[in-house]
């Protein structure tokens, strides 16, 4: 998905990690307005949390009902030195890029789409949709190394799964052990990453596994979660920081949560309406060539319709809050 013009900064914003920050700490997803028919509560970035490892955005949209979301229409738009991942709960997209790729995502696929040095796309809703859309947009910077890798698309139809205590997990990308067995998702990545849904119909205890190297945050996506002596409801981020090896989870019936996690970068990344990168130089030169038509972000083919133009970025940078 897009950012609209009016929600995107005047000026790029810089993203960091919290390297070793332990405090843990709910924080209240922001509320913003996608479409007319759809709302996203966006939980990364905001003032208190930039980044979770390498994640810089997390929304989380819906559930819109089939008859609103029937016409859902996001024109093509250009991302560069990121992945994007599309999680769907509920209801049915397609997905059409420059590289050639139409793709329908249900629920419990992966669609993850990496821009590298540059990509359009589009999405829209299927046809004769049923189910309400529900789902949850991320994205996942790259390190400099793999800024200008060559795009490409992803599809994954089958993912680990697997208990966790009581609860039911899918792993969508990293490595997880859980007993004495080892999973592992088949999703490309290109940095130490980690991003698992936990999900159960009935109250349930979990103890999660972490890496105390790496950075974690768990967003409840329907339900209430207990952790830290802290309650955590919908559409609120429980930031956990760095530094531990495990967690212990209460879970209320019919909770989900999504557990975020990774590898903090060594330096900050800028961020400015779909575009991500180290270089903030790298963002004002792939706003201006979007503009202009530049091949290095190809052409939708199958989008029937105009692409989105970029909204004009002032020449100076400076850090800007959510």
């Amino acid at each position: 998905m897009t950012r609209t013009p009016a929600d995107s900064e005047s000026q790029p914003t810089t993203c960091e990690s919290a390297h070793t920050r332990r405090e843990a700490k709910v924080l209240p997803a922001l509320a913003r307005q996608l479409t007319p028919k759809m709302r996203v509560f966006r939980s990364v970035p905001q003032r208190d949390v930039r980044m979770i490892g390498p994640w810089c955005f997390l929304d989380h949209f819906g559930p819109v009902a089939p008859s609103d979301y029937q016409q859902f229409d996001v024109p093509p738009h250009p991302h560069i030195g990121l992945q994007t991942i599309t999680w769907l709960l509920s209801g049915q997209l397609l997905h059409q890029d420059s590289l050639g790729y139409e793709q329908a995502l249900r629920a419990n696929e992966l669609n993850l789409m990496t821009a590298g040095n540059g990509i359009s796309h589009a999405e829209v809703a299927a046809q004769q949709v049923t189910d309400p859309l529900h789902g949850l947009q991320l994205w996942a910077a790259l390190p400099a190394a793999a800024e200008t890798t060559a795009p490409c698309f992803d599809h994954y139809k089958n993912l680990p799964s697997f208990a966790v205590g009581e609860s039911q997990a899918t792993l969508i990308m990293g490595e997880y052990t859980a007993g004495e067995r080892n999973y592992t998702s088949p999703a490309r990545q290109f940095h130490p990453i980690f991003a698992m849904q936990l999900k159960t119909p009935r109250v349930a205890v979990s103890e999660l596994r972490l890496n105390d190297q790496h950075e974690y945050g768990l967003y409840v996506v329907e339900g209430r979660l207990d952790a830290l002596s802290k309650t955590v409801e919908r559409h609120e981020l429980l930031f956990l920081g760095a530094g531990r090896s495990a967690v212990t989870l209460e879970l209320a019936a019919d909770t989900i949560v999504l557990v975020l996690g990774g590898e903090a970068f060594g330096r900050p990344v800028h961020m400015w309406w779909n575009f991500v990168s180290s270089d903030a130089e790298r963002i004002r030169l792939a706003q201006r060539e979007w503009n202009a038509g530049h091949e290095r972000f190809g052409h939708v083919q199958r989008y029937n319709g105009e692409r989105l133009l970029a909204p004009d970025l002032p020449a100076k940078s400076k850090t800007t809050d959510e």
